[in-house]
C-alpha cells in the first residue's frame, strides 16, 4: 500500500512531492497525526534519497522541516545515522554501492537537525574521518546535538560520561571538539565523570584534557583534584591544572602553585606564575597568603627563562597593589 504525501509548506496534502518524484496518493483515513490520529506513517527510502542529493541548504531544511513535522524525525535520524559511517552502502534499490562523501555530509546535516541519541556514537567516529568536510559537519552536528539532550533524562548522563572516556582514544583534534562540549555542558552533569575518568585516565592526553576542561567549567569543587594534578609524571598534565586553577577562585592553592614555580619544566612554570598571579589578584593585602605569592612571583623574575621572567611581569602589572606595583618598579630598574 502506498503511503501518502508529506504536508505542503502550508500544511495541506498534495498529490505529488516534486522534490522526491512522488506518485499520485490515495486520499487521506483521517488516522494521520497531523489530523489528530496516531498512526505514524513508515520511513519512505524516496525521503532519504531527496535528503541526501538535496541540492542546496535551502531544500533540505524544506525536506527536514516536513519530516519534523510528522513526527518522524526519530525514524528518520535512525535510518541517516547508519549513512555517517565511511563504509555505509545503500539499502534500497539495485545499487550497493558506497554512499558519497556529499551524501554523508547531507545525513550529518539532517542529524544536526533531527537527531538525539542514536547520532552521537556515529558523529564521534565521524570525527577522525579521512575527509574534512565530513569531519567538519560532524562536529557542528555533534555540539547541536548534545545541546539539546535533555538533562533530566538518564541516558544523558550515559553520554557525556561516554564522551569523557572518549578523551582516551580520541586523536587530538577530535578530543579538543569533545572538550569544547563538556565544557559547554552544565557542570553538574559532567563534574563527577570528569573527576573520576577524566584525571583518574591511564592515558596522560586524557588526562590534560579533562584538566582543560574542569578549568573552562570554573567549578570550585575541583580545587582539590587539580591541585594533586599538578605533582602528575606529565609536564603537559601539570601545566594544565596550573592553568586551570588559575580560572578558579581557589586561594588555597596558592602554597601548591609556589611550589610549581620550582618545575623543571619552563612551560610548567610559566603556567604556574600565570595561575598564580591570577589567584593574587583576586586577594586583599590584609589575607595572610597574599604576601607569600606575592614573594614568589617577585622571585620569578630571576628565572633563568624568558617566558617565566615574562609570566612574573604581566602577573605583577595586573596585581593593583602598592606592594605589587613597588616590585615591578625594583624589577625594571
Amino acid at each position: 500500500m502506498r503511503q501518502p504525501p508529506l504536508p505542503n509548506a502550508t500544511g495541506s496534502f498534495s498529490g505529488r512531492e516534486p522534490q522526491i518524484g512522488g506518485q499520485d496518493s490515495p486520499s487521506l483515513s483521517g488516522m494521520e497525526p497531523l489530523l489528530g490520529g496516531v498512526r505514524r506513517l513508515g520511513l519512505d527510502p524516496r525521503h532519504i534519497e531527496a535528503l541526501l542529493n538535496a541540492a542546496t541548504h535551502a531544500e533540505l531544511t524544506h525536506l527536514l522541516d516536513r519530516i519534523a513535522r510528522m513526527g518522524q524525525a526519530s525514524l528518520y535520524a535512525q535510518e541517516l545515522a547508519g549513512v555517517v559511517p565511511d563504509r555505509a552502502r545503500h539499502r534500497v534499490g539495485n545499487w550497493r554501492g558506497t554512499f558519497t562523501p556529499g551524501q554523508r555530509c547531507r545525513a550529518i546535516e539532517a542529524l544536526a537537525v533531527l537527531g538525539s541519541y542514536e547520532s552521537i556514537l556515529p558523529l564521534l567516529n565521524a570525527l577522525n574521518d579521512s575527509i574534512y568536510q565530513v569531519r567538519k559537519a560532524a562536529e557542528e552536528a555533534l555540539i547541536r546535538v548534545c545541546a539539546r539532550l535533555p538533562l533530566e533524562d538518564a541516558r544523558t548522563r550515559a553520554v557525556y560520561r561516554m564522551l569523557v572516556s572518549s578523551l582516551r582514544a580520541l586523536p587530538l583534534n577530535a578530543r579538543k571538539v569533545v572538550a569544547r562540549i563538556l565544557a559547554d555542558a552544565p557542570p553538574d552533569l559532567v563534574l563527577a565523570p570528569l573527576l573520576s575518568d577524566g584525571l583518574m585516565a591511564a592515558e596522560w592526553w586524557a588526562r590534560r584534557e579533562a584538566a582543560w576542561v574542569l578549568g573552562a567549567l570554573g567549578d570550585r569543587r575541583a580545587t582539590r583534584r587539580l591541585m594533586d594534578a599538578l605533582e602528575d609524571s606529565s609536564a603537559a598534565v601539570r601545566g594544565s591544572a596550573a592553568w586551570a586553577l588559575g580560572r578558579l577562585d581557589a586561594p588555597v592553592a596558592i602554597p601548591a602553585l609556589a611550589r610549581l614555580t620550582q618545575d623543571p619544566d619552563e612551560v610548567v612554570r610559566a603556567a604556574a606564575v600565570e595561575a598564580l598571579g591570577a589567584q593574587v589578584r583576586r586577594l586583599s593585602v590584609l589575607d595572610e597568603v597574599y604576601q607569600q605569592g606575592l614573594d614568589v612571583l617577585v622571585r620569578a623574575l630571576e628565572d633563568r627563562d624568558w617566558s617565566v621572567r615574562h609570566a612574573a611581569l604581566d602577573a605583577l602589572s595586573a596585581i593593583n597593589t602598592p606592594e605589587a606595583r613597588l616590585a615591578l618598579h625594583r624589577a625594571l630598574r
